[in-house]
């Protein structure tokens, strides 16, 4: 007797079995219902067959219902066909129309349990029941909660159809992924296209069960993963000095895995405006790059106002990196930062950016000639100073250099090594292009103008010898030549007078001009040389002093005395025609005494003062230099494990003293003595370095220094010039661990990166965002973290009214560090203090609180240069980035 509905699961199974089910399946005698106790089975195939077998299985119980071809499981049931997968606490599959039914169940404290869980393709959503057809694909879902993306979409009703897309009423979109969010895009009706898009009807942001006034006509959710095209959406804002704003918004433009590109603007209510481009682009294993350039006018105030000002500004930047593998024998690098002198102060935010004084750039080729011992290198540079806008373009600069060669070793040595056989020849040439000027010239004619230019060629011949087996004697000679194709010439150009008309009266009047020397270029090939020789012994001195009691068990001396000789003749004299006299224009001398007092003491100068490269020297130098280098090591025992080991530590790192004396020089041939050292410090967490200059001669009341030692005014060795000491050390929460690292360089940065590589989580692109820009986002794997700098500068000057020495000091303090106050609030702080006069310097303060689906920042610099401060609560989500209220205000708003 048929059965339209399941049986009861306590009626009595008879032991009749069939073949097809043998010992599996059991009969209730009325040849109609089966009942399984924990099985798997694949339904039959009815007259409409499926392209693929249903498999099904449950954990509490199978039933099935042979005349009406339905099966019901029950408990964790799950049912599957190729890709596709339902899981829930009750399912009934009927055969007839290749449908399932699938349902949660009610546990004994009253909740929804084993919600149907439905997989297909890649994709997977939860809901309260549904119907899915097996042979048209299409489905009925209520209560889904389906993720599409990095968000989660829920709806009260949904239809599937055969192309996986769904069709939504009363839903709502969240990144949110609390069973309650707190927050949600309300929309009535919604299409899902996978891995494609999400395309609602008008959409209502509601935020804690609170509707919001942002009402949107329709709604767009683009859910494919990767790069794609889109346009960026700009954000806005106000601020006195500018007026209302949109700032950041553009296009972006996906070109591939190889390229893309940013088109941004800002722009402001007031006039000002920024256009810019940036791009990044890589090929794996080849080379990687970005590129950011942007330009704009930047317009103050009102222009009828005193304190209106316009300025236009540009910013160049690109980094280019090229793989080692790619081209093992060449290599093209670049760093170029490049911009107006005012583009940092208008536009930059960081402390970096706004207290930057230089900025210098670099393009770099080297190829290694193979089969030559020659490397060649192109390389255009730039340097500029930001607060005068001085710039040094260098475009192009040619190097070549020979590595060392033996030009006197015998190719196939027997016996011993000849002395002249190791003799070194090394050569190198190099020439190059250069103009030094301000950046708002760069762009015009004028550059033209201070174009200098030039070529040298340097030679050498150096040899190592070991004298009486533990001195290293090291003489060499050195040639250098330059060429130019023009060089220096001064005229003097005597007293004239010249009609000019006043601009007051507009009648000819009678002007004076007094002489001057002038200077111009002498066109045509010129060369200048010098050459040098020198000599250098050194050697090592090592002491040791072993204790016999006590954990410090031995401490190790190493003193290194150095001792040479340099001589370098006068290239001023008539026999090497390089210096010349201030002649008159014809080119006769000047003879007459009162007319070379006039000009200045010193009428001889250097025909290639305004070379490049080589300037020859002026006077005679035969110069011995010494000096003494030492190092300072103890060994101690330490306690371990095992018990004691011995460990080694250094006292001082390096201390050394040089000098030199002049015998060539009429006075002063004692030059300063320079001293140099540096150590580290409880287990190389502290850093210290110091230097010092001090000078052996006297001053006089004028302030001059004399000709006699210090020793015979004040019995003191040297005066002291000037000292600096510099302290520097770096620690964090995982110092003070039991896995901490000997290293004082830890940092959040290494954090970051540390962290994103054992989750793997992320995109290809998006770890390599974070590896590359650690900076820009927020590490909680280290609770606290500390980086502080202490510098002492002393400088002592003579003061010729009180006849005194003055010192000048500078003391300033340095400390960047951030911290978690909780797990969900960071802490970060850059700041410093001149205790000198007594005032902070810019100080940055950085406030991240964690919202869990949303964050807050929070930056302000309320002291110090260029004030300013931001606050921005947005969503974390990438897809939802626009979604976010920021407010701002610059230094000049302030």
């Amino acid at each position: 007797m048929a059965q339209d509905s399941a049986p009861d699961l306590e009626t009595p199974i008879a032991p009749e079995t069939t073949p097809a089910l043998a010992d599996s399946i059991a009969t209730t005698g009325k040849d109609s219902v089966l009942v399984v106790r924990r099985d798997t089975l694949a339904l039959p195939k009815s007259g409409q067959s499926l392209d693929a077998p249903v498999k099904y299985q449950a954990v509490d119980s199978i039933i099935y219902d042979l005349v009406n071809e339905k099966v019901y499981l029950y408990g964790k049931a799950k049912v599957s066909q190729d890709d596709i997968q339902l899981k829930a606490g009750m399912v009934v599959v009927d055969n007839n129309t290749s449908t399932v039914t699938a349902k949660g169940i009610i546990d004994t404290t009253g909740t929804l349990v084993d919600r149907p869980l439905f997989k297909e393709s890649g994709r997977e959503f939860e809901s309260d029941s549904m119907v899915y057809n097996f042979r048209t694909r299409k489905g009925k879902i209520t209560s889904i909660v389906t993720q599409e993306g990095d968000g989660f979409l829920r709806s009260e009703k949904v239809k599937k159809n055969e192309f996986d897309e769904m069709f939504a009423k009363n839903a709502f979109y969240t990144t949110c992924n609390l069973e309650h969010p707190h927050y949600k895009i309300q929309v009535d009706k919604v299409k899902v296209i996978p891995n494609e898009l999400i395309v609602s009807g008008p959409a209502k942001l509601v935020i804690e069960d609170v509707p919001t006034p942002l009402i949107l006509p329709f709604g767009l959710f683009p859910l494919k993963k990767g790069q794609r095209s889109g346009v960026l959406m700009p954000g806005y804002g106000f601020t006195p000095s500018k007026g209302y704003y949109l700032t950041g918004g553009g296009y972006y433009f996906g070109f591939g895995e190889y390229l893309d590109l940013a088109i941004t603007g800002d722009v402001f209510s007031r006039g000002s405006w920024l256009l810019g481009a940036q791009s990044a682009y890589k090929r794996r294993y080849r080379y990687n790059g970005r590129m950011n350039i942007q330009f704009g006018k930047t317009r103050i105030g009102d222009p009828i106002s005193p304190d209106f000002s316009t300025s236009r500004d540009f910013s160049v930047r690109w980094t280019h990196t090229q793989d080692p593998k790619a081209r093992p024998n060449s290599s093209f690098n670049t760093s170029v930062n490049f911009s107006s002198s005012s583009f940092n102060r208008e536009f930059g935010i960081s402390n970096q950016d706004v207290l930057e004084n230089t900025i210098n750039s670099s393009i770099n080729y080297r190829n290694d000639l193979v089969g030559t011992p020659f490397t060649l290198n192109i390389n255009a540079s730039h340097y500029q100073n930001l607060n005068t806008g001085r710039t040094t373009l260098t475009l192009p600069k040619l190097t070549a250099n020979m590595a060392r060669q033996f030009p006197f070793q015998r190719k196939q040595r027997i016996g011993k090594q000849k002395w002249y056989e190791k003799i070194g020849l090394t050569y190198g040439v190099e020439g190059k292009m250069e103009v030094q000027t301000v950046d708002s010239l760069l762009f015009t004619n004028e550059v033209f103008d201070d174009l200098n230019y030039g070529l040298q060629h340097r030679g050498g011949l150096s040899a190592n010898y070991n004298l009486l087996k533990y001195i290293t004697f090291t003489p060499s000679v050195n040639y250098t030549e330059a060429w130019y194709l023009e060089t220096t010439r001064k005229v003097w150009e005597p007293e004239s007078v010249e009609t000019v008309i006043d601009p007051d009266t507009g009648e000819e009047i009678e002007e004076v001009i007094p002489g001057s020397v002038t200077e111009s270029e002498d066109f045509g090939f010129a060369a200048a040389r010098t050459f040098d020789t020198r000599a250098s012994f050194s050697t090592k001195i090592f002491g040791l002093y072993m204790f016999k009691k006590g954990k410090i068990r031995a401490i190790r001396h190493e003193f290194t005395p150095t001792f040479g000789f340099t001589y370098r003749p006068d290239f001023s004299t008539d026999t090497w025609g390089y210096y010349q006299d201030i002649t008159f224009a014809d080119g006769s001398p000047i003879t007459d005494k009162s007319l070379r007092q006039e000009i200045g003491t010193d009428t001889l100068y250097s025909r290639f003062e305004d070379g490049l490269y080589l300037r020859p020297g002026r006077t005679e130098s035969a110069s011995i230099t010494f000096g003494v280098g030492n190092n300072l090591q103890m060994k101690y025992l330490a306690k371990s494990d095992t018990g004691s080991v011995e460990k080694k530590i250094a006292i001082l790192d390096r201390l050394s003293l040089n000098s030199s004396y002049n015998l060539a020089a009429d006075s002063l041939n004692l030059a300063d003595f320079r001293l140099v050292g540096g150590t580290t410090l409880f287990n190389k967490r502290l850093l210290m370095n110091f230097s010092g200059t001090f000078d052996p001669y006297a001053l006089n009341s004028e302030g001059q220094k004399i000709n006699t030692f210090e020793w015979t005014n004040s019995r003191n060795l040297a005066r002291l010039e000037r000292f600096g000491v510099n302290f520097n050390t770096s620690f964090s929460s995982k110092d003070f661990g039991k896995n901490r690292s000997r290293s004082s360089n830890q940092n959040s940065d290494n954090g970051i990166q540390q962290a994103l590589v054992r989750s793997n989580s992320g995109t290809d692109g998006e770890r390599e965002q974070v590896l590359n820009q650690p900076n820009a986002y927020v590490d909680f794997n280290i609770p606290w973290d500390v980086r502080l700098d202490y510098t002492f500068a002393l400088t002592r000057n003579f003061n010729t009214s009180t006849g005194e020495f003055e010192n000048s000091i500078i003391q300033t303090v340095n400390l960047d560090g951030q911290m978690n106050i909780t797990p969900k609030w960071k802490v970060g702080v850059n700041t410093g203090y001149d205790i000198t006069n007594r005032q902070l310097s810019r100080t940055s303060i950085d406030i991240y609180r964690d919202l869990h689906c949303w964050e807050m920042l929070f930056n302000i610099t309320p002291f110090g240069a260029s004030k300013n401060y931001s606050f921005v609560i947005r969503v974390k989500s990438a897809m939802l980035q626009d979604l976010k209220l920021t407010r701002k205000r610059f230094w000049r708003d302030l």
